[in-house]
């Protein structure tokens, strides 16, 4: 998709959510659209800030908590730049750059709240691009992560801010299907610190028991999908040969 065609789809989206009444105001879409026709970046890249886009009045789901919301509002923030590739490269386009005077960052966030009686709730999502190797846990490239500091308060007791917090049923997130061995697996990656589960995980029969079961069950599940885009007859890419375990740090071999 080239800057240009971008701009289409964001004018086309600014469209259909006013004429929907999803959002009363599409002016952060607008500004979005000005910043990314207006930037004086070298061909091939391009960005935009999307700030604050409100989605009003939204019905609550069943199975929020607290149960006496009457309608919840979401606000969406995405920070974005890109670099494009021809069709046949496959390498990761979000960049990042944390110099000073070449800063961009890539943030992308949900935020939902309502009102139960008169106290406002809230709930929160983040799409994060970290790669930072010194994490504690298992930390994807890209990761969907609940909660962070748009639901703490400034200096507010543990308990209270709990008390802020609106669970809403969360989104259907595509994710390959995992037996015994491959949820076992996600537990110690995901919630046992990384000093004890690389122990664990360096186990020569550990990884060969976690990639037999991977290439069992995941390994249809990611072709399937990679198949939208390539029929596999002839299908050459250039490819960042590290993406896979970057994007995806469970799979072994």
């Amino acid at each position: 998709m080239s800057k240009g065609a971008v701009g289409v789809a964001l004018n086309l989206l600014s469209t259909e959510l006013k004429k929907a009444g999803l959002c009363n105001d599409t002016k952060p879409i607008r500004n979005a659209l000005q910043e990314l026709n207006s930037r004086h970046d070298p061909a091939g890249y391009w960005g935009y800030n999307l700030q604050k886009l409100v989605f009003n009045n939204l019905v609550t789901p069943r199975g929020t908590m607290p149960n006496n919301i009457n309608s919840i509002q979401i606000v969406l923030n995405v920070e974005i730049h890109e670099k494009s590739f021809k069709q046949d490269e496959i390498f990761n386009p979000i960049i990042v750059d944390k110099r000073a005077g070449f800063r961009k960052n890539y943030n992308f966030s949900i935020e939902i709240s309502g009102f139960s009686n008169q106290n406002k709730v809230l709930s929160h999502w983040h799409l994060d691009f970290d790669k930072d190797p010194s994490n504690e846990y298992i930390h994807p490239d890209f990761h969907l992560t609940f909660g962070g500091n748009a639901m703490k308060g400034e200096g507010e007791d543990e308990n209270i801010v709990f008390g802020k917090v609106l669970l809403v049923p969360s989104p259907r997130l595509p994710y390959p299907p995992m037996d015994a061995i491959l949820g076992i697996d996600f537990i110690i990656k995901n919630f046992v610190t990384k000093d004890v589960a690389d122990r664990i995980t360096s186990n020569s029969q550990y990884r060969n028991a976690i990639r037999a079961s991977q290439e069992r069950l995941w390994r249809p599940y990611m072709l399937a999908t990679a198949r939208h885009w390539c029929s596999f007859t002839g299908c050459k890419f250039k490819t960042d040969s590290t993406l896979s375990k970057k994007y995806h740090p469970f799979l072994e071999g």
